[in-house]
């Protein structure tokens, strides 16, 4: 019987002060069932023991590798991860995360020679470790040219952001010279990926299976920026996607989605709604979102209509009942 080769697989975990979670995560990755791996932590300066931690797992499995750099922030600590990788795959997880058992043999399995990203779904764990929610996706493939509905599908369930619910080839990464934004400090994550995925030559697909454990824990990697001007920031970022869809000629509502799904995700974690609908009134950011209903969720097609009429009162209100859903479903929490 012919003996199935399994292609190495680079696993990369920025590490800053996350001593009371990074064992946990390490041994996550190191008994995965997909047994060709090398674990690439880089401590990013750590003031606790996480170093030490990191050594000691290190002494026990050979594919542990520790690195340590000055402070420079997570991207840095991925970057510099990126730059010692060996494997034909890459993936990423944070440093208070877990994998289940089968989630690198079930994104490989899946990575075939028209695919060049594999995204599954995944477990929301709460600040007091107890299990939150599940985000589920569809287990479903698109072509490369219908990139688009990847984003759409994705989006929705909070999956297309994350470095950590992927696998990517290490060759596109490379011949691309694609790495983390050092400058910015949120969303470079996002950044990267719509910058992986304009790369690619084949296409993309999502798993049903909910295969990584995300925790909203105190611990581990961080982001300490404000969140204050999310609003703003998100909006610029997403420019480098509306390139992208408009030099594929993708249908104009495409890019609508995004930006009105960003308003309404923002609007709801805002710390200050009065100036952010003040923005939007001022920079008339819905003036170029066009919509078909039919091809819309209700919840969208409803905010936006309340946004235009430029009702404060009102649109308080509804920002408050649409928080209040979300507190309802449990998912009444921002993300980091």
């Amino acid at each position: 019987m012919e003996r199935t080769i399994m292609p190495l697989v680079s696993i990369i975990i920025p590490a800053y002060n996350a001593e009371n979670t990074i064992a946990r995560t390490i041994k996550s990755a190191l008994l995965q069932d997909y047994s060709n791996l090398e674990v690439i932590v880089v401590d990013d300066g750590s003031a606790d023991s996480t170093l030490s931690i990191c050594r000691d797992l290190a002494e026990k499995d050979s594919r542990a590798k520790i690195f340590t750099i000055k402070n420079s922030g997570p991207s840095a600590a991925r970057n510099y991860a990126l730059s010692k990788a060996k494997g034909l795959y890459v993936c990423f997880m944070d440093a208070d995360d877990e994998m289940k058992p089968k989630m690198i043999s079930q994104l490989v399995s899946n990575m075939t020679d028209d695919t060049d990203l594999v995204t599954c779904g995944y477990t929301v764990r709460s600040d007091n470790g107890d299990h939150a929610f599940d985000q589920n996706l569809e287990e479903r493939s698109y072509s490369n040219d219908h990139f688009y509905e990847f984003v759409e599908e994705t989006q929705e369930f909070k999956a297309f952001n994350p470095l950590w619910n992927k696998i990517f080839r290490r060759s596109i990464i490379e011949n691309n010279n694609l790495h983390m934004d050092t400058m910015v400090n949120m969303g470079e994550d996002y950044l990267f990926i719509v910058n992986y995925c304009n790369m690619c030559l084949g296409g993309y697909k999502t798993l049903a299976d909910n295969l990584y454990i995300y925790s909203l824990s105190q611990d581990g990697l961080q982001v300490t920026a404000n969140r204050d001007g999310n609003l703003e920031r998100r909006l610029d970022q997403i420019e480098i996607l509306d390139d992208i869809f408009t030099q594929r000629n993708y249908p104009k509502q495409a890019i609508s989605k995004e930006k009105l799904r960003i308003i309404y995700t923002s609007l709801l974690e805002s710390n200050d709604v009065r100036n952010d609908l003040d923005m939007i009134r001022k920079n008339k950011y819905l003036d170029d979102i066009k919509l078909e209903k039919s091809n819309t969720a209700a919840k969208y097609t409803v905010f936006l209509n309340i946004l235009r009429k430029n009702n404060r009162m009102i649109a308080y209100t509804a920002i408050n009942l649409f928080k209040l859903m979300k507190k309802m479903q449990g998912k009444n929490f921002r993300w980091r």
